[in-house]
């Protein structure tokens, strides 16, 4: 069993993903070509060096990622003589002994494969993913998409020693979700400032998270509201959320490049701390919360703020009343403030996905995947795409943070139908402009401060060694300092186990990217 399996939060928001089955040919998925939606417009899928003859693909992909190459396979078809004859549908924690094999195999069941980013590393390091420059370099748009990809994923998730392997399909990350009508309450504001001698504000740093937390607990439990419910098991999720605390008070995945450990630091057992304290304020079983638990709780309205994945307001829309779901607001995660007064913010993207081409393929398979894979990355396509609860795909390149995206957010998406048991209805997510400019709002502002997570080989070991040993402090078995330091040296193991050589040549992928952005490490 795969240490992450059942652990896609969309799963339990989004029932169309089970209807599809573990294997779908789209033909048969869709009931035949659908309609094409007005104002598709085919062109823009027009191959660079002529149609395809008629060329099929079949894929893999995690089975919470949804449908979006199966109702984009007619209009490739028509435009670029590309489909899709089928697919293959695997649990996210599955990832590694499903697709592993395939891509060690002479032929691999897949033509193009759409994983976790958290995987991209330790298959680009097989050597059995096709490299994809000189694919780009037959696009006339190539450098202008590649631009346009966001640094936060395209450094860490497409790249791996100075090559390209990849190319993004979705752009995870944390935010910081809340209900405006507690900041909003007047008598509220009053008992706040009356008690902390500060505003009742939305929270910019981890203290005033705390603050906040318990504030609205002990004003609101009665009720069975509370401040807030952090994430903690399953263990191999609740690392990320408590690295959204580590990482913005400076704490790395390893000191430097010689792969000693970081997550012991001083910095670190106080981030734990912060993490165990706003945990105690939380509703009962907080200790060991799970991703169902934190989504459901937020689709209640039992908690006024939620540390989440960016498209927890787009899915929660479609489960709550209106007037429930215009109250959610967003904003950035919060941070540590710096001895200038300045907040270091970091939003860890967690998950993420990533979509690539075995190496073993004849070269027009290749290039016939490599055109499906591009074409439905570029904001020419992918602009509906994030914006379609039938996807699965969030955010990854510039304008999907624009005005028009927003607006996209509000209207049926026109690449596809609703005539199919995949998908229902097509009337947007959002019911005004500006909740899905809010909701961009505020994943922008955590893009832009993005922390990337372990990508490369081992990354299983790492997250069940860090996630277990957190888990056991949140529970007060091991104090902060106890847990990490047993952390540490699982992770000290595992890089020894796995060649220290081999990991601190992988990692320099990682302190690449993060040097590339800015980032002090």
């Amino acid at each position: 069993m795969g240490i992450f399996r059942g652990l896609t939060r969309r799963k339990f928001m989004r029932g169309a993903a089970a209807g599809a089955g573990a294997l779908a040919g789209s033909r048969l998925a869709l009931g035949g070509r659908p309609a094409r939606a007005q104002g598709f417009d085919p062109s823009i899928l027009a191959p660079p060096n002529g149609r395809f003859n008629n060329v099929e693909l079949s894929y893999f992909q995690d089975s919470n990622w949804l449908h979006a190459p199966l109702w984009l396979s007619p209009h490739f078809q028509e435009a670029a003589g590309v489909s899709i004859s089928s697919r293959e549908m695997y649990e996210g924690g599955d990832t590694v002994a499903k697709v592993l094999p395939q891509l060690l195999s002479r032929r691999p069941r897949f033509d193009f494969v759409q994983f976790p980013s958290l995987f991209f590393g330790a298959f680009a390091e097989t050597g059995r993913l096709e490299p994809l420059d000189a694919y780009f370099d037959e696009y006339a748009d190539a450098q202008e998409y590649l631009d346009w990809v966001m640094p936060a994923y395209g450094e860490f998730y497409t790249k791996w020693n100075g090559q390209r392997f990849g190319i993004m399909l979705d752009g995870d990350i944390h935010i910081l979700h809340y209900r405006k009508q507690y900041f909003n309450d007047p008598e509220l504001q009053r008992k706040f400032s009356q008690r902390f001698q500060r505003e009742l504000e939305v929270p910019r740093t981890w203290p005033h998270f705390l603050e906040c937390t318990q504030f609205f607990t002990e004003e609101l439990s009665a009720n069975g509201v509370y401040g807030t419910s952090m994430v903690v098991n399953p263990p191999n999720f609740g690392w990320g959320f408590w690295m959204d605390v580590a990482a913005s008070k400076g704490v790395n995945y390893f000191e430097g490049e010689n792969m000693t450990p970081g997550i012991n630091s001083a910095g670190a057992v106080e981030a734990l701390d912060m993490f165990k304290e706003i945990i105690a304020f939380g509703p009962p079983g907080s200790e060991s919360m799970d991703l169902a638990q934190t989504i459901q709780r937020w689709q209640s309205g039992a908690d006024v703020m939620s540390i989440w994945w960016i498209d927890m307001a787009e899915f929660t829309v479609q489960q709550q009343g209106l007037e429930l779901a215009e109250d959610q607001g967003a904003a950035i995660v919060p941070g540590w403030e710096q001895a200038d007064g300045s907040i270091l913010h970091r939003a860890i993207s967690l998950w993420c996905r990533t979509g690539a081409i075995p190496a073993s393929l004849p070269e027009e398979t290749k290039r016939a995947a490599f055109h499906f894979l591009y074409r439905m990355s570029h904001p020419s396509i992918s602009n509906e795409i994030v914006a379609d609860e039938y996807c699965g795909s969030d955010p990854f390149g510039a304008s999907h943070y624009t005005d028009a995206a927003a607006t996209l957010y509000t209207q049926p998406n026109p690449q596809r139908g609703t005539d199919n048991d995949l998908w229902s209805t097509n009337a947007g997510i959002f019911s005004t402009f500006e909740r899905a400019r809010d909701h961009l709002d505020g994943g922008l502002a955590n893009v832009e401060v993005g922390y990337p997570q372990f990508y490369w080989e081992g990354t299983p070991e790492y997250a069940d060694a860090l996630g277990r040993n957190i888990s056991k402090a949140v529970a007060g078995e091991l104090t902060s300092q106890q847990a990490l330091d047993e952390a540490a040296e699982e992770w000290t193991q595992i890089v020894q186990r796995l060649g220290i050589d081999s990991q601190r040549s992988q990692y320099q992928n990682f302190l690449d990217g993060a040097r590339a952005l800015g980032y002090q490490i």
